[in-house]
Formats: structure tokens, sequence, C-alpha cells
């Protein structure tokens, strides 16, 4: 089980780069495919599919052969996880969704507003009334990268404001933070 030469090292590589490429790919093609880009998810799956077979493959194999070896299984493992910390960068990275984002605050001043607006987020406020009292609702719509910049500033007016965001489809006009006018 604990068996390690060279050879075990080379073949533990192997298996780390093939396993981070196949949860990479798995990765991208989920993003590509709730975007709508059939073509592209399927030639990726294509690759997926045949990187996962191929490892499998190798790891059962060598198992038979060999036995199970540890480092074999950690490799594995750890590029399982790399590929999914991969992934995650370059979903942030390709990711051009444009999120709507509702901000609720108790708070009947204008600093979280004035604020964002400094900050050149645009700002829509409208006044309401909830379960404990009067409200401020504040729209906001921008990047989905610019969401954790968003709600470091809000939370430094008013850390028990209510942040949510959804994704927007088919937008055209207005004012966005940092967005090229590309829509």
């Amino acid at each position: 089980m604990f068996n390690f030469d060279l050879n075990i090292l080379i073949w533990a590589a192997i298996v780390f780069i093939a396993i981070t490429a196949q949860v990479l790919f798995g990765t991208v093609r989920v993003i590509v495919m709730v975007k709508g880009q059939r073509a592209i998810a399927i030639m990726i799956g294509f690759f997926e599919a045949g990187i996962g077979l191929a490892n499998i493959i190798f790891v059962i194999s060598n198992a038979v052969k060999s036995g199970i070896n540890f480092f074999i299984i950690l490799f594995y493992a750890l590029g399982f996880s790399a590929g999914l910390l991969l992934g995650m960068i370059i979903s942030q990275k390709i990711s051009r969704d444009i999120l709507s984002v509702n901000i609720i605050t108790k708070s009947p001043t204008t600093d979280m507003e004035d604020l964002l607006r400094k900050k050149k987020f645009g700002v829509t406020c409208y006044s309401g009334s909830g379960m404990e009292g009067d409200i401020k609702v504040l729209q906001v719509v921008c990047n989905k990268n610019n969401l954790a910049k968003l709600k470091k500033y809000v939370r430094s007016i008013d850390r028990e404001a209510m942040v949510t965001s959804h994704v927007i489809e088919g937008l055209s006009g207005g004012y966005l933070y940092n967005i090229k006018s590309r829509i």
C-alpha cells in the first residue's frame, strides 16, 4: 500500500494532472452549458469523458497489477481538489454575469447610497415598510465580479443589511459599475 519509487511518483503525477484536467473541463462545461452554448459544452464533455475514462482505466488496472497504492489515491484526491480550485478561479475570470443586487436596510440615512455612488455604483433607492417598520431598498446593477466589493461597502455602513442578488438576462441601457458599453 505504501510502495514508493520513482515510477509510482511519475504515475501519481500523471493521475494528478489528468484528474485536474477532467474536473476543470467539467466545471467549464457546466458554465458554458448554463450559458446556452451547447456545441462548446458537447466538445468539452467529449474531452472530459475521454480523460476521465483513461484515468479510471489506469487507476483500476494499476490497482489490479500492483495493489492499491496510497500515493496514487492521494494524488487523485489532490488533483480533484486542484481541478475544483482552478475551475472556480476560471469561472470567476470568464463570468460576465450581470447581477441585480437588492440591499434592504433599516437605516434612514443616505450614507450607504452616497458611499455606493461615490464608489461609482449606480443606485436606485425605494422606500418601504417591513415587518419591523420603515426600510430602504437600494437596487444596484453590477458585474458578478464586483459583488464582493459591493458587499464590503454595504457592511461598512450597515452590518445587518440584507443583500440579495440574481442574474439579469436581456439588459439594455442604464448605468453599470465598471462595465464598458458592450450591451
